[in-house]
């Protein structure tokens, strides 16, 4: 789809729930228009989540990788048909698994650093690629604030990026500078969550 408009920046940051969820909305909405999209999710590696498997078996013209720990219970949450993991359809086992305590794809190790760093040297190509319209940097915000990721790279990736090139960040803690820079922002704030009222778990359809 030819484009000549010039791609503008958005973030979407605060501590409520809803930032990857619009992010992914945005990205619907632009594969409907016959955009090419691109999704990099950082301090993410479950191959389980929603939104990895809609876009592996159900959408047309989207890429996506994960940079992030993998979850230890992820064989458990789902069945591979195929041989590469990530690139076939997953059958849910029906019976839930909760998470509970674990937050093993939580820790914030140097696995998972690396793994940020590994995902920023993908979103730094894709930026400057003729092969999508729209690149969603996931939860990039969070890596930048753990200083896995170094702000001024990302800034650098901000100025750099192809002109007509519409770019997403989302995470908590988006800095000044990175605000600046931005064209939109949202700031989705908490008012009310069910896990601080009564201890509600993620839930799967939902959270993820």
């Amino acid at each position: 789809m030819a484009k000549t408009h010039t791609g503008l920046v958005h973030v979407y940051t605060g501590n409520g729930k809803g930032k990857t969820s619009a992010a992914m909305g945005l990205a619907v909405r632009a594969v409907g228009q016959g955009l090419r999209v691109f999704i990099v999710q950082f301090m993410k590696g479950g191959a389980y989540t929603g939104e990895f498997i809609s876009a592996k078996n159900f959408l047309p013209n989207i890429g996506f990788e994960q940079f992030g720990k993998h979850c230890i219970k992820e064989e458990k949450q789902m069945k591979l048909q195929g041989l590469d993991r990530g690139y076939h359809y997953y059958d849910f086992v029906r019976d839930d698994i909760e998470c509970g305590d674990c937050r093993f794809c939580f820790l914030n190790d140097s696995e998972q650093a690396q793994a940020c760093k590994d995902g920023m040297e993908k979103a730094m190509k894709l930026s400057k690629s003729e092969s999508y319209d729209l690149l969603v940097l996931d939860e990039i915000l969070v890596a930048v604030a753990f200083k896995f990721i170094d702000e001024e790279k990302l800034a650098q990736l901000i100025k750099e990026k192809r002109r007509d090139l519409e770019l997403v960040l989302t995470g908590r803690g988006a800095s000044t500078r990175i605000l600046d820079l931005a064209d939109y922002v949202s700031n989705l704030n908490e008012v009310k969550h069910p896990f601080n009222t009564n201890k509600t778990p993620a839930r799967r359809g939902i959270e993820y």
